[in-house]
């Protein structure tokens, strides 16, 4: 999504986005570096100024909306934004669809996340 989702990169320092990209098939995910990194990017992300993250979500909800999707790009993420964004018009939270990793259950799964993980319970 980094690469592939303009809208998306436009929140995220240059610098925070090399030093992500140069660790993100790393051997070691859960190292800390890694970590940091994507705190980072999780931090650049949730903090952009009001002004610039309503332009970029609504530029891209207007083109998911189309069914315009870019090369990378993944039609249930694009799903997902439209979907929060209609529930909470104009909020930052609807990027997080980059940030967490989108899983879906089937009834009786159910899936364990450790204390302070970040996740977020959609619908269902």
């Amino acid at each position: 999504s980094l690469t592939s989702t303009p809208e998306f990169a436009a929140l995220i320092p240059p610098l925070t986005q090399s030093t992500f990209l140069s660790i993100s098939n790393s051997s070691t995910p859960t190292g800390s570096s890694e970590k940091a990194a994507l705190r980072e990017l999780f931090e650049a992300v949730m903090t952009s100024p009001e002004s610039t993250f309503k332009t970029h979500l609504d530029t891209l909800v207007s083109r998911y909306e189309k069914g315009d999707l870019r090369d990378g790009e993944r039609k249930d993420l694009a799903d997902l934004v439209i979907r929060c964004n209609s529930q909470f018009p104009g909020d930052i939270g609807s990027f997080c669809a980059f940030l967490l990793n989108y899983v879906t259950l089937q009834p009786g799964e159910a899936i364990f996340l450790g204390a302070g993980e970040p996740h977020a319970y959609v619908y269902g």
